[in-house]
């Protein structure tokens, strides 16, 4: 099949999580189709205006890096029957098209896909390019899963970045004095500094921070949201670190900062430029990933510790990639310990430690390295979902 024009709709959940991917789905797919039309439907740009700061909220319609973002909360069958409908629709994240758009697409619109969220669970393999049906209409309508092998969807990756990444590597100590200092942050950056980024779930950082200061390096956290910072706030208390000013922090010998929000480029950047990022969500996890450095995973929680089964699954795919198995063993402990919590709050509930971590960094290093070429030789998202619609 021959398209012309992608519709992807999102309706906002997990805050920047949803619209991050839609964003990155988005850009990914024009930057690898540049004739195509591409435009993303959304019900809250606001979230958006945070993720790149040429997108203005309160608009019904605006381009932004060629690809037109349109709030969906205004929509309706007038607007749509003005706007038409794309060759290719996207329900992203399970979302549920407005029925003012769907009626139209299920008869104009040769092909509908589910962009699912990311796994690395194996049943995912036997969903990814199912059919789904449909209760009328001629569209055609199938699952697209994301995963880590060769029969999913394959991850996104910032292309840009991968791109540049030896250069932003080497560019790092200019990058994070830049960084601070746009976001008006007084604090010195040097080599030989131990440097970490940490944006989770809301959670204690008592165990964190205990064996960060049983390290002879200064450490440097650059904490994001206000998950993370609640939780990394009551944890000081509890440690009664009463030194430095906000919104820098000080506890032995690490200096926490409480970064503002920045854009989805500097994020991703940042990653390539740290010594070990602790990340939450799908998006953050493949683009730690793609930063080829040591990484420590907060899974959503679910009912029954289900983000256990998610986490047990990403690890046995990391698992090849480690070349020492006690390494891989202390790796995989700390994971499921970190991922341990039942409800989200700002007491330290599980019992992990991190002595192993980071005398090991390297060697997970050299695994997540191994973990990057793999994706990006094996699973390109982009380049799967092109070619399904093309053979469709």
């Amino acid at each position: 099949m021959t398209f012309h024009s992608i519709d992807i709709f999102c309706h906002v959940i997990d805050n920047f999580g949803d619209a991050g991917f839609v964003y990155r789905f988005a850009t990914e797919m024009k930057l690898a189709h540049p004739s195509c039309r591409i435009r993303v439907f959304i019900d809250n740009v606001a979230v958006l205006a945070n993720i790149d700061h040429a997108i203005i909220s309160g608009r019904f319609m605006q381009e932004c890096n060629s690809v037109l973002f349109i709030d969906s909360t205004m929509l309706d069958a007038g607007k749509v029957e003005t706007l038409g409908v794309a060759d290719v629709l996207v329900e992203a994240l399970g979302c549920h098209t407005p029925e003012c758009y769907l009626e139209k697409a299920l008869f104009a619109c040769p092909l509908i896909i589910n962009l699912e969220y990311l796994s690395a669970e194996p049943w995912i393999e036997g969903c990814h390019l199912k059919e789904s049906l449909l209760p009328k209409g001629t569209a055609k309508k199938y699952f697209f899963m994301p995963g880590f092998t060769p029969s999913t969807g394959g991850t996104l990756l910032n292309s840009r970045v991968q791109a540049r990444k030896g250069d932003i590597v080497a560019g790092r100590t200019g990058f994070l004095k830049d960084l601070l200092y746009r976001s008006g942050i007084r604090h010195p950056v040097s080599e030989g500094r131990l440097i970490g980024t940490v944006f989770t779930y809301e959670r204690g950082f008592d165990t964190l921070l205990v064996d960060v200061g049983q390290l002879e390096q200064e450490v440097l956290l650059l904490c994001f949201g206000q998950k993370s910072r609640s939780g990394m706030e009551h944890t000081l208390s509890r440690l009664e670190a009463a030194g430095g000013r906000e919104p820098v922090r000080r506890w032995r010998n690490a200096s926490i900062v409480f970064m503002p929000f920045i854009t989805q480029g500097e994020y991703d950047t940042l990653l390539c430029c740290t010594d070990f990022n602790l990340v939450r969500g799908e998006d953050s996890l493949v683009q730690a990933i793609g930063a080829g450095k040591p990484f420590i995973w907060n899974a959503y929680l679910q009912d029954a510790k289900y983000q256990e089964v998610k986490v047990e699954a990403l690890l046995a795919a990391l698992k090849p990639c480690f070349d020492d198995e006690a390494v891989f063993a202390a790796y995989r402990e700390l994971h499921l310990l970190f991922n341990d919590a039942a409800v989200e709050q700002p007491l330290q509930t599980t019992g992990e430690r991190y002595a192993s971590f980071f005398r090991d960094l390297k060697k997970i290093e050299l695994a997540i390295v191994k973990m990057c070429y793999f994706i990006k030789k094996n699973g390109n998202l982009v380049d799967r979902f092109s070619h399904f619609i093309r053979e469709f």
